[in-house]
């Protein structure tokens, strides 16, 4: 009798340890082939168009995940905060259009290969006549919008805003509300990524009406941005995002990566 509850509970152990095993590889990135992925509505990096996900960062990682094991990707557009969410808790297993901090390296896996390189510049008013100096000493007396959630690295112009520099500083959740709040003159000028900004703005035939603030007659960026594919810790291994990295460096290599981003560039 001794023998066979012994043997019973050994049992148990060894199904449960299979068990266990079988619930964490389905719980990671790729089950059955799967990925899902969160991010914003940003087009042209990112966005739906008649129901499909498109855009520059979406093809990137379409073509990643077919060369890591042609895994299929399923799209999920939500507000910047609400993306984070989901993979931060293992809701789904990609964040994309990521900036590193320290933070999000808790819960997250960083693809070490940069995805979009965004180029932050300050959007006025065509019909307002400033400049902003690189130290942003002359603001004072300027209000600007900028994006709820977002990092906005280290450099002068983060500071500018911890230093509460500007006259008054609102929130938006969009390029669109961002275009609104400066039309509208909530605000003397909003910072925006370059590419996803004159998109929305050619889109909505605002060219004659939203001009880019300059510093000694040229365009100032106030900010160049890297992002990166994040994976929720939760849903995958280092080992698979090792992969992942692999196949974006080859894209990169032999010349796919830039061919998917001209494509967007020249539309």
């Amino acid at each position: 009798m001794t023998i066979k509850i012994y043997c019973l509970r050994a049992f148990m152990q060894w199904t449960a340890g299979i068990f266990l095993s079988l619930h964490f590889i389905s719980a990671c990135a790729g089950q059955n082939n799967q990925i899902t992925a969160s991010t914003l509505n940003y087009p042209p990096y990112e966005y739906k168009e008649n129901g499909q996900a498109k855009g520059i960062a979406v093809d990137v990682i379409r073509e990643v995940m077919r060369r890591v094991g042609k895994y299929e990707v399923s799209f999920t557009f939500y507000p910047w905060k609400r993306a984070v969410y989901t993979v931060q808790h293992g809701l789904s297993d990609v964040l994309f259009n990521a900036g590193k901090n320290q933070a999000r390296q808790e819960w997250g896996y960083y693809v070490d290969s940069v995805l979009i390189q965004q180029s932050y510049v300050l959007f006025k008013r065509r019909s307002d006549n400033f400049s902003v100096e690189p130290n942003f000493n002359n603001v004072k007396d300027k209000s600007i919008a900028v994006r709820r959630a977002y990092l906005y690295g280290s450099g002068a112009f983060r500071e500018a805003l911890d230093s509460q520099r500007f006259m008054n500083i609102l929130y938006s959740d969009s390029t669109k509300q961002s275009v609104d709040l400066l039309l509208h003159n909530r605000v003397d000028m909003f910072v925006g990524d370059f590419l996803p900004v004159l998109y929305y703005i050619n889109k909505q035939d605002l060219n004659d009406q939203i001009d880019i603030v300059s510093h000694d007659g040229e365009w100032m960026e106030v900010l160049s941005w890297p992002t990166y594919i994040l994976f929720s810790k939760q849903r995958t291994t280092p080992e698979f995002v090792t992969k992942v990295k692999d196949a974006m460096d080859s894209m990169k290599q032999d010349g796919s990566f830039q061919k998917i981003t001209d494509s967007y560039k020249q539309h």
